[in-house]
């Protein structure tokens, strides 16, 4: 099987997490771009976006990395992401490595299709690793909250709960 060509951002001034969308209708997407302004977005499932948080907060453990926010005026620029990247893709594979030399995280993005896949692959410093990471926490979290009896999610119109016997909605 021939390998997918993989485009190399290098390292991001921007990597972020996002849901677009109404709760229970929410699409989630990781955007990156780099200093030449080239950018990519990974669509993916918030199952595989929380499970990037997870693998972010284990790996700045590893690394024993202490975040320290920057002083307000010391903050970038907000950078602008276009509204066409040149890479877009929903995701079947994310994969994560770690540069202890640059003190870098590199992820690398595969849509999982065989004949003609995208791949893409880019780095960023700790400290937008652990930027990262609090922003999927976030981006995760404002979503339909769990039901108190059996954790599914609840749809504004309530759910029928199943350990209840179904016999209430409970909303």
């Amino acid at each position: 099987m021939p390998m997918p060509e993989t485009n190399e951002l290098g390292p991001c001034s921007l990597v972020e997490a996002e849901s677009i969308g109404q709760p229970g209708q929410r699409r989630f997407r990781l955007k990156a771009m780099n200093d030449d302004g080239e950018a990519a977005s990974i669509w993916m499932e918030k199952e595989q976006l929380v499970a990037l948080g997870e693998a972010l907060e284990n790996v700045l453990r590893e690394e024993q990395y202490e975040y320290t926010p920057l002083p307000l005026d010391d903050l970038p620029q907000a950078a602008v992401f276009p509204l066409s990247p040149s890479i877009d893709f929903r995701a079947a594979q994310l994969s994560m490595g770690v540069n202890r030399d640059t003190r870098r995280i590199i992820l690398i993005g595969t849509d999982g299709d065989e004949d003609d896949a995208t791949s893409v692959s880019f780095e960023f410093d700790y400290r937008r690793g652990a930027e990262l990471r609090r922003q999927v926490t976030d981006v995760a979290a404002a979503g339909r909250p769990p039901c108190p009896l059996c954790s599914a999610p609840l749809d504004p119109s309530g759910h029928v709960c199943p350990r209840s016997n179904g016999h209430h909605a409970q909303g």
